[in-house]
């Protein structure tokens, strides 16, 4: 299934939603969103991760680049998972690297803050 990526910024974080695969073939177009994020550095970002049906290494490896670079600017990030996300990042043993919410209303609980 085709990616579906949408991006929406508010004033204290953006939410950046995929659904669909997230694999190689897909990584390019998550890339540039990912790059669009770090160029504004928002305080926090929420990644909606609900939606994905698929998630391959080279989708993690993004997710993981994500974390590190925009933890270096000293942004917060949230991933918003489903059971398949959950199970990968248990597998690979990153459930610990990452702020992770069960849906978008948690995630801004996470961070302190009211929904979009």
């Amino acid at each position: 299934m085709t990616l579906s990526i949408d991006l929406s910024q508010g004033e204290a974080h953006w939410l950046l939603s995929l659904s669909g695969d997230l694999d190689y073939g897909e990584c390019a177009s998550f890339r540039m969103s990912i790059d669009r994020v770090l160029k504004s550095s928002p305080p926090s970002t929420v990644v909606d991760l609900s939606g994905l049906e698929y998630l391959d290494s080279s989708g993690l490896g993004l997710l993981l680049s994500l974390s590190k670079e925009y933890g270096a600017q000293g942004g917060r990030l949230v991933l918003v998972t489903n059971e398949t996300v959950d199970n990968i990042l248990s597998l690979t043993r990153l459930n610990g690297i990452f702020s992770t919410a069960g849906s978008i209303d948690d995630a801004m609980a996470v961070l302190g803050e009211r929904s979009m």
